[in-house]
């Protein structure tokens, strides 16, 4: 069943099935980012749900919270809603969020198994499965 030549053959067949992928790829264009998941983005940012630290962006919390200061008693209120739902909507997000991470982790461990038990009967390289982990993460995030 292990002939002595599989490795080589093995080997060969990587390396054509590696100058094959690289010139459908190079013809390949990556698709521009959709411009409302850009203004969602953006307006997650401004309102401190989410942000570069885990924390949810509270330092932006904060920074709106102090330019409402100077609103009257009864918008004082409003503001205080506002911002006790805006506090609901960050816990919500960050928890979906560890969800979404989670599953992307799971996804991606089962796909690098799958692809290792598969490399014994076919010609796929650890270079090959790195660049499908990089895929995953790229189309998850």
């Amino acid at each position: 069943n292990c002939h002595r030549m599989k490795p080589a053959l093995f080997n060969v067949l990587c390396e054509i099935k590696e100058k094959t992928v690289l010139s459908i790829r190079g013809a390949q264009e990556e698709e521009p980012p959709d411009p409302q998941l850009m203004r969602l983005d953006n307006m997650l940012l401004a309102e401190g749900v989410s942000g570069p630290e885990k924390g949810g962006g509270s330092a932006a919390a904060a920074a709106a919270a102090a330019a409402s200061g100077g609103a009257g008693a009864d918008n004082s209120a409003e503001h205080s809603d506002y911002r006790a739902k805006l506090s609901q909507i960050r816990q919500i997000y960050h928890t979906e969020l560890e969800k979404y991470e989670q599953a992307c982790n799971e996804f991606t461990t089962h796909v690098m198994n799958l692809l290792r038990e598969q490399s014994r009967t076919r010609p796929i390289s650890p270079k090959e499965i790195e660049r499908m982990v990089s895929i995953i993460h790229r189309k998850f995030s």
